[in-house]
């Protein structure tokens, strides 16, 4: 695997998806999440879950990072023109933002998009928080640069109220496994009750992912989720089909 994705960043065989956010009072479309993807010259595609932890265990996750924000630029770079407002989301390993090159390849992208200070926002889960000291100081540089900073996949790890708070973060992802139990009658089903109170009193924007019914919409949406992302509003895509969608909602 490890030859295979060094030969892949050689052949250009990644390319990216984008899945759309949308802000649940208007519906618009108001940002996405860049995702990476592989495809072998026979077609076949490999599933991120099974290339991003081999490219964290053999060094090459920095790479693979840095090839993730040169093709967002060159698919956002025309759009940023006319949609300002509108921001995309790029995801950062644990090994990426330990790196001293992180922060200069994060400038050099809202550079090249053209962003605003919020156009560019980064995701990382929380395994990225264990080494807090230095987590801290990096996530403090990044923002000092107009980038935003999301937690991602809340709630599966170790985090805590007490733990969130010595972070300067600016918006709180709720995992898809918490959005999952609304209207049901599991057990964790008042678990994202409780994530979601936790966010509001640490002022963070929220963000549900996976919502896949209106039941799970109107709840998020009635309990003060500002945005979401999932099945029901939108796949992930190519990006000109988020384009396409900007351009629609402008003409209504």
């Amino acid at each position: 695997m490890s030859a295979a994705l060094k030969s892949a960043l050689k052949r250009n065989e990644f390319f990216m998806e984008y899945q759309p956010v949308i802000d649940l009072q208007t519906g618009n479309w108001v940002g996405a999440e860049a995702l990476i993807r592989w495809r072998l010259p026979n077609g076949d595609l490999i599933r991120p879950d099974l290339f991003i932890p081999v490219a964290e265990q053999t060094g090459l996750i920095e790479l693979i990072t840095e090839r993730v924000m040169k093709l967002v630029a060159q698919d956002t770079r025309e759009a940023f023109k006319q949609y300002s407002d509108f921001h995309i989301a790029v995801n950062l390993s644990p090994i990426d933002l330990y790196s001293n090159r992180i922060v200069d390849s994060l400038l050099t992208l809202l550079r090249s998009i053209d962003g605003a200070e919020g156009s560019l926002i980064v995701e990382i889960t929380e395994r990225g928080f264990l080494k807090a000291d230095i987590a801290k100081e990096m996530i403090q540089k990044i923002r000092s640069r107009g980038v935003r900073v999301a937690i991602d996949d809340f709630g599966t790890g170790y985090s805590s109220l007490s733990y969130l708070a010595t972070f300067d973060l600016d918006y709180l992802k709720i995992d898809k496994t918490f959005v999952d139990t609304i209207g049901t009658e599991a057990a964790t089903s008042n678990v994202v009750t409780h994530i979601i109170e936790m966010a509001k009193t640490l002022n963070l924007k929220m963000i549900a992912e996976g919502v896949e019914t209106e039941v799970q919409a109107k709840f998020l949406r009635e309990h003060g989720v500002q945005f979401a992302q999932g099945w029901l509003f939108g796949r992930p895509t190519e990006f000109k089909n988020i384009v396409n969608k900007l351009n629609e909602q402008d003409l209504n």
